[in-house]
């Protein structure tokens, strides 16, 4: 495969996944949006807490360690199938999707029997349980959404195999799906008197199965659907799971990092956990249309390039992506830290959300802004190791970073309270980044750092247009309320106002950033404008 064409894959895939993941990601604030406006903090912080666990677990299982390390042998073994015209491909689909079976479903089971102890011990404290039915009301929500580990577990593995053979929309519009069932049920009447939000708890389930019943539904179609067998035993399978044990480690421990905020935020103040959570929320809306979607359509080519020993090739796409990300990650964070009280007012401020809500979730949101280039770039740098099949150096890496977030939250937190808690995980995302660029560059070569800082350099002037046009919002808002007289009206012209103020301050910093003559900008460009010339010629035949 051409460089022109590997770019022009990846980045198509990358679109594909990121309107699909944003629409998932649009109607899970949704789904968020009408979980703060109809329960208190009581009732969402238990969901919050009781879904973390599932989430947890599932990171082992489904979209963490078992796929970085699946795909790139499966993606061999497609090119070995096609030249020798064998089936070890699908025999390792399936010895895997046995074995992932039988994993979550005992997980599940064990996890429903000791669920009581376990939140006791994460959540026991006086200012958590000592609300009254709280701790009851998150045993019961966790008990019941554990189940869907294994339909996310499923759902996610799935989606690998999906990605492995270029079908990326699908897989990343099932989650839309997933939050259209949850926000539907939520808002049924509830199927408990004497709990409620139990609804919630149910809704995730309902929602887990249509989600993975889609990407079910496009594998068999494409005939790989895998199935349950008893050869496990298959060429592949003991470097999937040689790969798997420290990449294991690796996401295990970063996983931690979740726990800890759940043990640290019990001992808040009441909503701390929500709070968190809505911030975790808020960034994850950029991730998903950057380093998520652009790292998972890249490990499979990032693959291909080593299948086909072109290792310069990979380091030279890792390297390309990592600037692309560097591009759109800027406005992004910036935008976000300026920006975090009106978004947050916009998305949640309503119903049971109260001012205080609001400033408490702005908080964290301006913290965390600084962690999205920093995840970004974990999101590409990560799978150019598993690429390698090197899950040991970010497992070795994990440690550390967990390591510096141990030490850093409890000192943080009697100063700063909630706000140390969100600091401190910001400053270990950036410590786990600079430790896998120094490592990468050692160990694997040169992802062209200069050129990395001469494009942040050649960004000033469009993230100086961009904060211009971002601040102009809270003068012209603070003029609109005046003149506006009707209370009715005032939110109304806040969320236009603001719509109208990202939407320019994204134009002032692409166009800017053109003039100034940045490559990945005609990059984006010219594929958009590629792909709705494409559209465009096809309507007119």
């Amino acid at each position: 495969m051409s460089k022109t064409k590997s770019n022009q894959s990846v980045i198509v895939s990358a679109m594909k996944m990121a309107l699909g993941t944003f629409s998932s990601r649009i109607l899970g604030l949704v789904r968020d949006s009408v979980l703060g406006a109809l329960f208190d903090r009581t009732i969402t912080d238990a969901f919050v807490v009781a879904f973390r666990l599932p989430n947890f677990f599932r990171r082992f299982l489904g979209e963490g360690s078992l796929n970085v390390s699946f795909v790139p042998v499966y993606v061999e073994l497609i090119h070995q199938d096609e030249v020798q015209q064998t089936q070890n491909a699908q025999k390792l689909s399936n010895s895997i999707y046995t074995l992932l079976s039988l994993t979550a479903s005992i997980v599940t089971i064990l996890g429903v029997i000791f669920m009581e102890p376990v939140m006791s011990h994460l959540v026991g404290s006086d200012e958590f349980a000592g609300v009254p039915g709280k701790l009851e009301l998150t045993i019961l929500f966790a008990r019941i959404m554990f189940s869907y580990l294994y339909l996310v577990s499923t759902y996610a593995y799935f989606m690998s195999i999906a990605n492995s053979v270029g079908a990326f929309f699908l897989p990343a519009l099932a989650p839309a799906l997933f939050n259209l069932c949850t926000i539907v049920v939520a808002l049924m009447p509830n199927f408990s008197e004497r709990w409620s939000g139990i609804n919630l708890a149910y809704g995730v389930l309902i929602g887990g199965l249509v989600q993975a019943g889609l990407v079910f539904f496009q594998l068999w179609q494409l005939k790989v659907l895998p199935s349950w067998t008893r050869k496990i035993r298959v060429p592949g399978l003991r470097l999937v799971l040689k790969n798997m044990v420290p990449g294991l480690v690796g996401l295990g421990v970063l996983q931690i990092i979740s726990l800890i905020n759940v043990y640290y935020a019990g001992q808040l103040p009441e909503g701390s956990h929500t709070y968190l959570y809505y911030g975790d929320r808020l960034l994850e809306l950029p991730q998903s249309l950057l380093a998520i979607s652009l790292g998972t359509a890249l490990l499979p080519s990032l693959s291909g390039f080593v299948a086909r020993g072109n290792h310069e090739g990979m380091l030279k796409e890792a390297a390309r992506y990592m600037r692309v990300l560097m591009y759109m990650a800027l406005p992004c964070s910036v935008g976000l830290f300026l920006l975090a009280e009106p978004i947050v007012r916009l998305l949640f401020g309503r119903g049971a959300f109260m001012e205080s809500d609001i400033l408490a979730t702005s908080e964290v949101v301006r913290i965390y802004s600084g962690l999205l280039l920093a995840t970004s770039f974990r999101k590409v740098i990560v799978p150019s190791f598993y690429a390698l099949k090197d899950t040991i150096t970010p497992a070795i890496i994990s440690v550390f970073v967990v390591a510096s977030h141990i030490i850093l939250a409890p000192i943080l937190l009697p100063i700063m309270g909630l706000a140390g808690l969100s600091l401190s995980v910001t400053v270990s995302g950036v410590v786990n980044v600079v430790l896998l660029l120094v490592v990468y560059k050692k160990k694997v070569g040169d992802l062209y750092g200069s050129k990395l800082l001469l494009l942040m350099a050649k960004c000033l002037p469009a993230i100086v247009g961009l904060t211009l046009i971002s601040l102009a919002y809270f003068p012209i808002t603070n003029w609109t309320n005046s003149v506006i007289g009707a209370a009715s009206l005032k939110r109304p012209v806040e969320s236009f106002v603001l719509g109208i103020v990202i939407f320019l301050a994204a134009l002032a910093y692409f166009t800017i950033s053109s003039f100034c003559g940045i490559e990945e900008s005609k990059l984006i460009r010219s594929r958009l404008f590629e792909k709705f010339s494409r559209r465009w010629q096809k309507r007119k035949q």
